[in-house]
């Protein structure tokens, strides 16, 4: 039970360093912003506004309002988009992100414990249709002349939602990391208009934009980089990801996960067979060793419902039986005997270190000659897995040695 001690707060002063928007200098500001034409953002983000209900929710809070407001529909393949962990339509009959449904890099219940780096946030929005151009702030001119070059191409348009990774201390703020949106720029002030979604603490403000780049450069704990800030757009006619994935069940840090991974570095440090069939042949064998623990796939009865067929979900269930199609015909899928293992072997990020082994290449060469035959959306779902397996590995630690 809570002690009857325990401090309750109603919000937090803004400091010296921010303007509140509805205070009479934040109005003003926003007037002289919007006759700039460096507010039209602002309306698409205010109109889906959120408060963020967890406290470590503020980077999915964000991308959840960001996917809303740039109208990104989830799609009845997110019923069964995880088998083993059903992701559900929000209120049925209502196709609409929340929350709950982004669990596609990192698990919803992880993120509660510690939140999201930059990348994580970045993979969650590459799964839900959205290009993802990462930005880590750097302490130099050209870094703040970039950002502010992004910032007005963002709020200048209605397309593009610029959302930042910082840390609150720096404007003297209380807190540490935090997500927020930018959704205005002032030009004679140099400030940027945030859209905070710790709504309960702070009220929308505007911030210099200098200042706002110094607080993305600090380094995040969580993944030993500066924060920054991602540039969103709606990327059009692609899907979400059909068929496979990696386990929800996933966490970033699991020591399983961190060992299989450094057992299939160390195959790849070792120097391939001459004979290229023997190389696929062993390498699928040890891949198989490594991850299939690690791969689902569902079935596509499962993912769509055949007696309320749309042209959508028709067009949906094509692509999934091209996709499955494809896969099966390759040499590693025979090999592994599993559709779903050979996708994460086509996806793995070989480039994910930066030295690339010479079995490491010649797997490479070996599996680019069966990708050639893809289909755009099996390449598709290729590129988004390969994101999630990148964003895992980027926050994997290790084991610090390995036998």
């Amino acid at each position: 039970q809570m002690s009857v001690k325990a401090k309750h707060f109603y919000r937090r002063a803004l400091p010296d360093s921010c303007v509140d928007f509805a205070s009479p200098e934040g109005k003003k500001l926003f007037t002289e912003a919007l006759l700039e034409g460096n507010a039209s953002i602002f309306f698409k983000l205010s109109s889906q506004f959120r408060t963020q209900d967890d406290p470590a929710f503020c980077g999915l809070s964000s991308l959840v309002m960001i996917l809303n407001a740039l109208e990104v529909d989830p799609g009845k393949v997110f019923n069964d988009y995880y088998p083993v962990k059903p992701r559900k339509v929000w209120m049925a009959p209502w196709r609409f992100y929340h929350e709950t449904m982004l669990d596609c890099c990192v698990p919803v219940e992880n993120i509660k414990k510690v939140g999201l780096t930059l990348a994580q946030v970045s993979c969650l929005a590459s799964c839900n249709r959205l290009n993802s151009e990462l930005h880590h702030a750097a302490e130099n001119e050209d870094s703040i002349s970039s950002f502010r070059r992004d910032v007005l191409r963002s709020v200048r348009g209605d397309d593009v939602v610029l959302l930042a990774s910082y840390n609150r201390a720096i404007l003297t703020q209380t807190g540490t990391g935090h997500f927020s949106p930018v959704a205005a720029y002032h030009a004679a002030s140099d400030k940027v208009l945030l859209l905070d979604v710790a709504r309960f603490k702070y009220p929308p403000h505007w911030v210099d934009l200098r200042l706002f780049h110094a607080s993305m450069c600090s380094v995040d704990k969580a993944s030993d980089k500066s924060r920054g800030y991602l540039n969103l757009s709606l990327v059009p006619n692609t899907r979400p990801l059909l068929m496979f994935g990696l386990r929800a069940s996933i966490v970033s840090s699991e020591p399983q996960f961190a060992i299989s991974l450094a057992a299939w570095n160390k195959f790849l440090s070792e120097p391939p067979l001459e004979d290229e069939s023997e190389e696929l042949t062993l390498a699928c064998r040890r891949f198989s060793q490594c991850f299939t623990d690690f791969a689902i796939s569902c079935k596509p009865s499962e993912s769509l419902c055949p007696k309320q067929c749309t042209d959508v979900e028709t067009c949906t269930l094509e692509a999934v039986k091209s996709i499955t199609t494809e896969l099966r015909a390759t040499t590693p899928a025979k090999l592994l005997l599993s559709s779903s293992v050979a996708a994460l072997l086509f996806a793995f990020p070989f480039d994910a270190d930066t030295t690339i082994t010479p079995r490491a290449s010649r797997l490479i060469s070996l599996l680019d000659v069966e990708r050639k035959s893809f289909s755009i959306d099996t390449l598709n779902e290729i590129d988004l897995l390969r994101q999630q397996i990148a964003t895992v590995i980027c926050t994997c630690k290790l084991p610090l040695k390995f036998d």
